[in-house]
């Protein structure tokens, strides 16, 4: 598990939060959406200045980007970049697997289990 926060993501939530030294961020995994690796689940953010027992940690000028025990099933095996975009002028989260390999999907329904209506919502089958 890996996290690397890019410095125009770090200079867009400075200016848009007014982060300075002491104050953080904490990612996490919320319902809905899709990434590269998740189909359901999408990542997002919250002020969090003092971690709750963190399990990922990333300091840029004393700002700390954390991820909570709570949420590591969403980030485990993976590397998270958080990177700034100007076209929505807000961040963008992009992840790919630690060991690089087109690795099975880390949470939810597959990509074509999504496209397909008659296949698997992607519940447990026993």
């Amino acid at each position: 598990m890996k996290l690397i926060v890019t410095d125009r993501a770090h200079q867009w939530f400075k200016d848009e939060l007014g982060l300075t030294a002491g104050t953080g961020i904490k990612f996490y995994g919320k319902t809905y959406g899709y990434t590269e690796v998740h189909h359901g689940f999408s990542p997002a953010f919250t002020r969090e200045d003092q971690p709750i027992e963190p399990v990922l940690a990333v300091e840029k000028d004393g700002v700390n980007y954390h991820v909570d025990e709570l949420d590591e099933w969403f980030f485990k095996d993976l590397v998270t970049t958080v990177d700034y975009n100007p076209k929505t002028d807000g961040p963008i989260f992009h992840f790919r697997h630690e060991d690089a390999d087109d690795g099975p999907d880390v949470a939810g329904i597959s990509k074509e289990q999504e496209e397909h209506p008659d296949a698997s919502t992607g519940a447990s089958q026993h």
